[in-house]
């Protein structure tokens, strides 16, 4: 409501020139040239909102490039960040055991990094999104497939030039956006993969020395290793995850996601607010009902409210104040979320599919209605994942 208030009050000032030099300095010397020069220039709103920008973007290239140190190129989990595609290493490092949780620990770092500068003053910066791109290879030129635009499969549709004018409502849509990461770095953390990475890292040790000492003259089976290429990576991914989640969670670091859920929540609401309130329509990014997306996109009008409303059945979820429906529960009955976040326990996922794990947290109550979502996903038809991602 703070930031609500702050761009009405704002609303009547004085209108601030925009920073119009930072997304060609980016697409010139790239992001961290970029933050050193924002870095040593005299603060201002529009300094910190872009300098706020290059944080949360490095924060991300930092993650790409060590996905990419040890070659783990292709999508690692259907999750920010780790789901993406990647430019391949031709000469990649061994993976060590605490890689994904020094990730996440390092994109944590970012993303507060991120909120520290964010500002509620009036401000504005303008990004060309062709400008912008990730370093990926870490080499300091920009390659063929390190444009932001390439690497989150987003092509301008023809005759859109990929400029916006990010304002005050979008550094709220900024700070969302630094909520939802941390929740997912802080379930990450929770839950520990080390452990899990360290069996798969000997796993390909051994394999190694297996195929390093076979006999002279091995029994061939094509077929094995044909199917052992294919399915070994696949295989190994769900591996770490199953048993990543049999372990112990941090129940600290369960309830530092759920703040950051909540978090999210709340500057969703502001950004909304703010977007309803405001009567340009100016290289806009997410459109309010009387505006018009820079990008070219469509947004039906009401899409903000029925965002919202998806967002307050998942914030009573995590309250307990609805439970989660379950395909075998009678009507009346749910699994209370809250009931295991306050007292978090591994997750056995065949338990889970078939019950038994979610007995504990199964009581009596009002399940969460599915109206909110059928409306989101009705006036967003099969697009409503794209637009899931894009909203945060």
């Amino acid at each position: 409501m703070r930031h609500f208030l702050a761009a009405l009050l704002l609303s009547t000032a004085p209108a601030m020139a925009d920073d119009t030099t930072t997304s060609a300095l980016i697409a010139e010397k790239g992001l961290s040239a970029a933050g050193a020069e924002l870095e040593a220039s005299p603060a201002s709103p529009d300094r910190d909102m872009a300098l706020a920008a290059v944080r949360f973007l490095s924060g991300i290239e930092a993650a790409y490039q060590a996905r990419w140190r040890i070659g783990a190129t292709e999508p690692l989990i259907p999750a920010p960040i780790l789901g993406t595609s990647l430019p391949g290493n031709p000469a990649p490092e061994p993976m060590r055991a605490d890689f994904l949780n020094g990730l996440a620990a390092d994109l944590s770092a970012s993303m507060q990094s991120t909120r520290e500068i964010l500002r509620d003053d009036e401000a504005a910066l303008v990004l060309r999104l062709p400008d912008l791109w990730l370093d990926v290879d870490a080499d300091g030129q920009r390659g063929p497939s390190e444009g932001l635009l390439d690497l989150t499969l987003m092509p301008l549709p023809e005759g859109v030039d990929g400029e916006i004018r990010f304002d005050t409502a979008d550094a709220e849509w900024l700070r969302a956006y630094t909520h939802l990461i941390e929740v997912a770095t802080a379930l990450i953390l929770a839950f520990d993969p080390e452990p899990a990475l360290a069996g798969k890292i000997e796993l390909d040790e051994t394999l190694r020395e297996q195929f390093a000492t076979m006999p002279d003259d091995p029994q061939p089976d094509p077929a094995f290793d044909s199917e052992a290429r294919y399915f070994g990576p696949v295989i190994d991914r769900v591996a770490v995850v199953i048993q990543t989640l049999r372990h112990q969670p941090d129940k600290d670091r369960i309830a530092e996601a759920v703040e950051h859920a909540h978090a999210m929540i709340d500057a969703n609401r502001s950004f909304w607010a703010m977007i309803a309130a405001e009567t340009d329509d100016d290289r806009e990014w997410i459109p309010g009902d009387n505006q018009k997306a820079a990008l070219g996109f469509d947004i039906p009008k009401g899409a903000g409210r029925t965002w919202l409303a998806v967002l307050e059945d998942a914030e009573q979820v995590l309250d307990g104040e609805r439970l989660i429906p379950y395909w075998r529960f009678a009507p009346g009955h749910g699994i209370d979320l809250k009931h295991w976040l306050d007292d978090p326990q591994p997750v056995d996922l065949v338990g889970w599919t078939q019950g038994s794990a979610a007995l504990p947290h199964a009581r009596m109550g009002k399940t969460v209605s599915r109206d909110a979502w059928r409306d989101f996903t009705g006036i967003f038809g099969g697009r409503a994942g794209l637009y899931m991602v894009l909203f945060n």
